[in-house]
């Protein structure tokens, strides 16, 4: 089962949730900030306005700093700005409406509008300045939206560029993950994991699966120098074992004796093929063969046809369209056309064989079907794992679990694919050869047809 979440997924979003946590803030930093600032500078205003009064009148009459409050007011009218001078609890001057106040602070006015006031006092006399501002609200809403706004922008920067960026930091991880799936068995490791990574981490990963498929690769290569000596040294005495029961049994024996070595050679048959197989195995593993060779598949079917018993033969029918040939090794491509005719031929009880071969634009296809049990889904890619049966197998049929895996390593030597497609009834194995490259047209020599001699026409 694939997983939901990737890696560049969670790093991606948690950018964006730092990116619009951050901007957040910002936006909220910012709004306060402008809104200590806006309010810092009217106050130095309203004071200044306070202050410069204050000093204007001191040591004036009462009479006398009145004047100059009415005159000072009339002189801030045009910076909306209304100011008023008190001398205790007595107005002398200036704006009538405004109430004593020492310091910076908010009220209301009529009509609900925001009044700032500052009142900076002086021996005996204390000046008032106020402005009315009729739009704080509206302001303050531009404020808050412009804080959205910026959070909002910094949120669909963050879509645009947080995948990218997550990618852009993942990228070593799926550079690793390109080079491993570009391991096949028995072939060196591409060039990237060979040289140490850019980043620590990843260099740490790379080091660790350097060593790993390095001790992987060492184990399977000494069970493949097992199981090819141990068929090897098999080979020559089961081939000797086999001549000798055909010997023997050209004499003439009891019944009993008769059948017991028709048995023994049955099994001694079974067991040379069994190295065979474990031979093609060990051989094809190692990748050392010629595939250079134009083999008939329509030709390999018919010699496998004609090896079975006769009553096997009459089970199975061969059809071709198309000439079939490939590229390939014959003895190998034997033995996989041998495999997948057996094994339908052993799961499909009294059953027909059904035997194709077809060209398309792609590929030269090679099709085995059967009236067996079928294989379960689940089991349609584990059955070419070697020594791996599945539980209709094991349950009445005799096997090693061999063969399908020999046919699956065959159709890779051969940069074929095996796989059981979906089947009302039985089995339907398909093996696709792709068609080799074409070569490349040969350079032109420039020369034009008519501008050869006469002889060359």
């Amino acid at each position: 089962m694939r997983p939901r979440d990737t890696l560049v997924r969670r790093i991606s979003r948690t950018m964006l949730a730092i990116v619009l946590m951050s901007s957040a803030l910002a936006a909220g930093a910012t709004g306060v900030l402008a809104d200590r600032m806006l309010l810092a500078s009217e106050d130095r205003r309203l004071r200044n306005a306070a202050v410069d009064l204050v000093h204007e009148v001191a040591g004036l009459g009462e009479a006398e700093a009145g004047r100059e409050a009415d005159a000072e007011q009339a002189e801030l009218e045009r910076l909306r700005i209304r100011i008023t001078l008190f001398a205790g609890n007595k107005r002398l001057g200036g704006a009538p409406d405004i109430p004593a106040q020492s310091g910076c602070g908010w009220s209301t006015a009529p009509g609900e509008e925001w009044v700032r006031r500052c009142g900076e006092e002086a021996p005996g006399l204390l000046a008032v300045a106020e402005e009315r501002f009729e739009g704080l609200p509206q302001l303050r809403g531009w404020l808050t939206m412009a804080a959205l706004v910026t959070a909002a922008g910094a949120l669909l920067m963050g879509l645009a560029m947080s995948r990218r960026m997550a990618r852009w930091a993942a990228r070593p991880l799926t550079e690793l993950s390109e080079s491993l799936a570009l391991i096949q068995p028995g072939t060196p490791l591409p060039s990237p994991l060979g040289t140490p990574a850019r980043y620590a981490e990843v260099n740490a990963v790379r080091t660790s699966l350097v060593e790993l498929l390095g001790r992987l690769q060492e184990a399977l290569e000494q069970s493949r120098r097992f199981s090819a000596n141990a068929a090897h040294e098999l080979r020559t005495p089961l081939a000797t074992l086999r001549a000798e029961l055909e010997l023997l049994a050209e004499e003439g024996h009891p019944p009993g004796t008769a059948a017991a070595l028709a048995r023994l050679h049955r099994t001694v048959t079974a067991l040379g093929t069994l190295v065979e197989r474990l031979l093609v195995l060990a051989e094809g593993a190692r990748g050392t063969l010629d595939l250079t060779e134009t083999v008939s598949l329509p030709e390999i079917a018919e010699d496998v046809l004609l090896s079975l018993p006769e009553g096997d033969r009459g089970r199975i029918r061969i059809e071709v369209e198309g000439k079939g040939f490939i590229q390939g090794d014959a003895h190998l491509l034997r033995q996989l056309v041998d495999n997948a005719v057996d094994n339908a031929l052993k799961f499909s009880g009294k059953g027909h064989v059904r035997v194709s071969i077809q060209e398309t634009a792609e590929a030269t296809l090679l099709e085995v079907r059967d009236e067996g049990p079928g294989i379960a889904r689940e089991d349609s890619a584990r059955v070419f794992e070697p020594f791996y049966r599945s539980p209709t197998a094991r349950a009445g049929h005799p096997g090693h679990g061999i063969g399908l895996s020999l046919v699956a390593l065959v159709a890779r030597t051969h940069r074929a694919r095996a796989e059981f497609l979906p089947a009302v009834r039985g089995a339907h194995l398909r093996v696709s050869f792709p068609h080799p490259p074409a070569p490349p047209e040969p350079a032109s020599t420039g020369v034009d047809a008519e501008n050869k001699p006469a002889g060359e026409q």
